[in-house]
């Protein structure tokens, strides 16, 4: 069976602890979870989020870890590279 990946899509007005919020709970559901951000105000808050999100889940014995790359994103008919960070889940 496929996991469900949710992706959040992170601005720069963002609140990070929000978007660590709802990353937490869908990676304890056992979801995937990816921030995606253009722009580097969006960034910012989406690392700021991951950051957040790790605080939030090692309360629960978990360690959160994550990789990032980049991608292609439709916005407005135009093409723009965003950042993507993918936020794992392991046993601690």
């Amino acid at each position: 069976m496929d996991k469900d990946i949710i992706n959040l899509k992170v601005a720069g007005s963002s609140n990070p602890s929000s978007v660590a919020g709802s990353a937490a709970k869908n990676l304890s559901e056992g979801k995937d979870v990816s921030l995606t951000g253009i722009g580097a105000g969006a960034v910012n808050q989406a690392l700021k989020a991951a950051t957040i999100a790790r605080s939030m889940v090692a309360s629960q014995g978990y360690d959160l870890y994550f990789t990032s790359g980049f991608s292609s994103e439709e916005v407005h008919g135009e093409i723009k590279t965003a950042l993507k960070i993918f936020l794992h889940l392991r046993r601690s």
